[in-house]
């Protein structure tokens, strides 16, 4: 049986007799995400990696031990590891790859998170690593870099990768799964815009992309199941003079162990020269 299939049918009922109450758990429920161990494929770098922690709790991975920083963030349920075959390259490149353990996953702090809250860390992240060039987001992690960005992340380039451009659309698609009636997905998405204390029309890739001066390249796969195609096209074209690179056959997940994304994205972030800026 499906493990929502419990889920849909009490929110079916509940959410016609109490749509508030639904509405308030559903939320609860979604900004807790359970923990997905590495893949095989994943082991090998996890091995070579230092941990590292920051002055506030945060946990990350880092390969590299000198040089200039790229600072990565994986998405929901997601895990630094999943930019293991990034490590190489960048540190060949004379860099460092330091990637975070968003709040609420691994050994990072966090009982209730959200995409601001991912945006948050990487802003408390950047504050104590010196030298930092560039940022790498992976889905969530890819939208809460268009929202550090645009709240002053100072990098030289960025890269998202897999992300969405609407919080609308992955908060609807969220309550669609879990069959919310309307009233109680009304007041799903009333919950959220007052627990994270932003609206979610204000992080759309509309508002975001007109504050965000940063070069980017945008990754999209045609046949991610997790966050539409149309979704990597709408953010490319709203961050105004970002490049984009449409793949296909790679899902949501695979696209970040792709050669050809790897290569892509290290050219674009300038990593067979000198560094970007200098790391004193």
């Amino acid at each position: 049986m499906n493990p929502l299939t419990p889920i849909r049918t009490a929110n079916r009922v509940l959410g016609r007799v109490v749509p508030h109450f639904t509405g308030e758990l559903a939320r609860r429920l979604m900004m807790r995400p359970q923990q997905n161990p590495p893949r095989a494929w994943e082991l090998p770098a996890l091995a070579s990696a230092e941990r590292v922690t920051f002055r506030f709790g945060l946990s990350a991975l880092r390969w590299g031990t000198s040089g200039p920083v790229v600072l990565a963030l994986h998405g929901w349920k997601g895990r630094p590891t999943q930019f293991a075959r990034f490590a190489a390259p960048i540190v060949a490149a004379g860099r460092q790859l330091v990637a975070l353990e968003a709040p609420g996953h691994g050994r990072s702090p966090g009982d209730e998170v959200h995409a601001v809250a991912f945006a948050q860390a990487l802003t408390e992240a950047a504050a104590e690593l010196r030298g930092l060039e560039a940022v790498i987001g992976h889905s969530m992690g890819g939208a809460a870099t268009m929202i550090a960005l645009a709240d002053g992340l100072a990098v030289e380039r960025a890269v998202v990768i897999g992300a969405p451009a609407t919080m609308r659309n992955v908060l609807a698609g969220y309550a669609d799964a879990i069959a919310l009636p309307d009233a109680a997905k009304a007041a799903f998405f009333a919950s959220v815009d007052r627990h994270v204390g932003v609206p979610m029309a204000a992080l759309d890739s509309s508002v975001l992309g007109a504050r965000v001066a940063v070069p980017g390249l945008v990754v999209h796969d045609r046949d991610d199941e997790t966050i539409p195609f149309a979704e990597g096209e709408k953010l490319a074209r709203d961050w105004r003079g970002a490049e984009f690179l449409a793949t296909r056959g790679l899902g949501h997940r695979q696209v970040l162990a792709d050669d050809e994304v790897i290569a892509r994205v290290v050219a674009f972030l300038g990593l067979g020269g000198a560094p970007l800026r200098s790391a004193a």
